[in-house]
């Protein structure tokens, strides 16, 4: 497994900010809170992952990030929830922010595993309502992959990766309703 200081210093300036994140989305027990998962989820990702849609070769090789925005549309199909309104973020400027950004995105591969989990408790699967975290749960090797370019990047700035990993957590827990 790759072992990255500067994921681990992400991790640790980011630890309130995302276990707020976590909280926010808690357990869903229910069809109905897995639906307003969904519904912040895609909130949250969809237009992100429009933003982040620009070629970024020069920072990420060939490797590209997960988009899972399409499997989340389905998943609210499958199980009649409607497509909110989106409003679009930015897209990051520079390879220290598309890194910090990243960081959240990608990991949430890893949180991936417990929710999806939960999901098959309440009979969703990658065939239908889960797809989404299906496709997340099938990236960990993608995880260490990033990992690898968080580290490998020669112009890295922990600060500046820190506030774009800040303002993405601050995105997700405003999408799930979160109050600080």
């Amino acid at each position: 497994m790759t072992t990255s200081l500067r994921r681990f210093q992400l991790r640790e300036r980011t630890a309130a900010a995302h276990a707020m994140v976590d909280a926010a989305i808690g357990d869903f027990t229910s069809l109905d809170n897995y639906r307003r998962y969904l519904t912040s989820l895609y909130r949250f990702r969809a237009p992100l992952e429009a933003d982040l849609s620009a070629d970024w070769s020069a920072v990420l090789g060939r490797w590209r990030p997960a988009a899972v925005a399409d499997e989340l549309r389905l998943d609210m199909i499958d199980l009649g929830v409607e497509l909110p309104a989106l409003e679009r973020r930015g897209t990051p400027i520079g390879a220290c922010d598309l890194l910090g950004t990243l960081y959240v995105l990608e990991g949430s591969s890893l949180g991936a595993q417990l929710l999806y989990k939960r999901a098959r408790e309440l009979g969703l699967s990658a065939n239908y309502g889960a797809r989404h975290l299906a496709r997340q749960c099938a990236r960990l090797k993608d995880w260490r992959a990033f990992l690898d370019i968080l580290e490998a990047d020669g112009q890295f700035d922990i600060e500046a990766a820190t506030l774009a990993s800040l303002s993405t957590f601050a995105a997700a827990a405003s999408a799930f309703g979160a109050r600080a």
